[in-house]
């Protein structure tokens, strides 16, 4: 059996963790330095969005999506609901340039008074919505869910354990440091968010992934008034089983500060109010800000890290982490005999 350490507690280690530890082939522990799911996983909306994403049915999140049904069949075993559920999502013209673009797509088309039937809360002065099939989950119940299916099938799990660094022999990274031990493994991934190229650097592994604030909104209608998420030019509206909406999300290069600010959360909250003027009466219940990790190119950096064979990388997957989590995992999956 082969020892697999994977560094960070979030959707995308979580996830690498329950599908190593699924067949019981491999030894796994998985070192969080705070909770799991206690940074961007667990502050998401949870929209597993290919189309809305520009993602699309023939690309790793159509694939990612298409592997949630199985996933949450077996996790929720645990006890832990996820609340998945799939649905139509509505994106909205607003723009005579924003309807070109959206009638080129691959989705469905509405105009406007068939979009406004389906949602008679919507705003009536868009052109028209474009629809898509997706679906979306709770994500700090998936995390917790992934964690203890993992810990049911034989991982280990250390929470409040920071890795100060990784021992490199000979081009193998041989141990893990943590605060009073050495943690060993044959294999190591690294799935620590924006955090990771900061433990990639010392081992001379170049690792473009910044932290990447995005601020998002929770909102109790005084009255039920979407079915659908709702989404424009990159922000959503995602109405949740206990009544409230999700609005989101920015996207901002601030360094580590994951603090949100009136400049943010007041454009979420105009959009909301545009989008759906009911919300303008909205009470807000929430306001909150993690910290993506993003790339420079916006895709995720899954693989062997260049120069040590035995280093696996899971990170850079900005606003996507949650839908492209199964798909990762059978990714780092392929990689470890």
């Amino acid at each position: 059996m082969a020892a697999i350490a994977v560094i960070g507690g979030g959707v995308i280690g979580c996830a690498v963790a329950e599908r190593l530890s699924r067949e019981r082939r491999h030894r796994v522990v998985l070192l969080e330095r705070d909770v799991v799911g206690s940074h961007a996983s667990g502050a998401a909306a949870g929209l597993l969005a290919p189309h809305s994403e520009h993602l699309g049915d023939d690309t790793p999140g159509g694939a990612s999506l298409a592997l949630y049904p199985e996933l949450v069949a077996r996790v929720e075993r645990c006890g832990i609901g996820v609340e998945f559920r799939t649905q139509e999502t509505l994106a909205l013209a607003l723009s005579v340039e924003e309807e070109r673009v959206l009638r080129q797509s691959s989705a469905s088309w509405l105009d406007a008074a068939d979009a406004c039937q389906r949602e008679p809360e919507v705003s009536p002065s868009i052109l028209g919505a474009a629809v898509y099939e997706e679906a979306q989950v709770t994500p700090i119940r998936l995390v917790h869910a992934l964690a203890r299916t993992a810990v049911r099938q034989g991982a280990e799990i250390r929470e409040g354990t920071p890795v100060w660094g990784l021992s490199v022999h000979a081009d193998l990274v041989g141990s893990v440091q943590v605060p009073g031990d050495s943690v060993q493994a044959d294999w190591v991934v690294l799935a620590a968010g924006p955090w990771s190229s900061g433990l990639a650097a010392p081992l001379g592994v170049t690792l473009d992934v910044r932290p990447s604030r995005g601020q998002l909104v929770t909102l109790r209608p005084v009255r039920a008034c979407l079915s659908r998420v709702v989404v424009w030019r990159g922000c959503y509206l995602v109405p949740k089983p206990d009544g409230t909406i999700v609005a989101g999300s920015t996207e901002e290069e601030v360094g580590f500060d994951p603090r949100p600010t009136a400049e943010g959360v007041g454009g979420l909250l105009r959009f909301a109010a545009r989008a759906v003027p009911v919300l303008g009466s909205a009470t807000v219940e929430r306001v909150w800000a993690a910290l993506r990790p993003a790339t420079p190119d916006g895709r995720p950096v899954v693989g062997p890290a260049p120069g040590i064979s035995n280093l696996l990388l899971a990170t850079g997957h900005n606003r996507n982490g949650i839908l492209l989590a199964p798909l990762t995992a059978e990714l780092v999956a392929r990689a470890i005999p």
